[in-house]
Formats: C-alpha cells, structure tokens, sequence
C-alpha cells in the first residue's frame, strides 16, 4: 500500500525532480504566470507524513495543484544543490533561508519569485483547499487572507 501511495503521489504533480540538483529560478521562470508552491518537509516528520497522505493526496487537492500551481516537492534530507533567488545550498540551508526552519511548510511564490504566503505547519485538506482557491484567483493582490476568510464565512451564512 505503501508503494501505492507513493507512486501515487510521484505522479500527481506537474513537476518529478529526479536530479539531485535543483535550480528553482528556472523552474519559476517557466511557469506559464502560474503560482509556485515548494512543500518542504524531513524524514521522520508524522506532521508531514500525513499532510502529504491527507491533504496532497486527496483527489480535489490534486487536481487543483495540478491545474493551477506548479508544485515542487522539497524533501530536505535530498542531497544536491539548490539556487533561488539568490541562495545556493542543500534543501534544509534554503528552508532557514527563507525563514522557515518548521515542517511541513507550505511556501507559495508568483513568477516574479515573490512570495505570495506562507503556510507553515501541517494543514488539513478544507483548509488547504481555501488556500489553493485564494492564491490562484489571484484574491492576495486585492485582499489578506484573514479577511477572505471572513467573506467566505458570511457568503455561507446568506
């Protein structure tokens, strides 16, 4: 089952890194105007394990990552080199570079390698989904999360 999942998962994003260098200002430069969004997460991490069997492996999850995000699975204990926007170093070095240094983490960038927001800590698939819907409609650039929230809350109440 184990094998499943993992094959699974392999193949549900629209990027597979096989090579152990990675070089994310290319991959950002070539996402067709579509947010990126680099999960981080370590060996040993339950949090991580399930967020990634839970939330990145259900059906609506990722058929919305696929259509929407260019996705890069960012496994720190991955040897090779990593460059982006500036840093060169392994995976782990880019995560506290980035200031955040806490797994999983969701970090989501625009083509121009500005983040959008950050999502650490492990989410649930309701949760993640709201966030998917509100980076990809673009609804950062006009309001903050917590007030999308809010108006998602009133349309439910109407």
């Amino acid at each position: 089952m184990q094998k499943l999942l993992t094959l699974f998962l392999l193949s549900l994003f629209s990027i597979t890194l096989s090579a152990k260098n990675l070089d994310l200002d290319k991959i950002v430069a070539n996402t067709d105007g579509k947010p990126v969004l680099l999960f981080f997460h370590k060996p040993h991490c339950g949090h991580c394990k399930r967020m990634i069997k839970f939330t990145l492996g259900d059906e609506e999850v990722h058929k919305k990552i696929r259509e929407k995000f260019v996705y890069v699975d960012i496994y720190t204990a991955d040897e090779g080199e990593v460059r982006f926007n500036g840093f060169k170093g392994n995976r782990r070095a880019l995560a506290k570079s980035l200031g955040y240094d806490f797994y999983p983490t969701s970090l989501f960038y625009d083509s121009h390698k500005k983040m959008i927001m950050a999502l650490p800590g492990a989410r649930k698939k309701d949760f993640f989904i709201k966030v998917l819907n509100y980076i990809s409609s673009k609804q950062y650039l006009k309001i903050d999360f917590e007030n999308y929230l809010d108006i998602l809350d009133l349309e439910r109440d109407d």
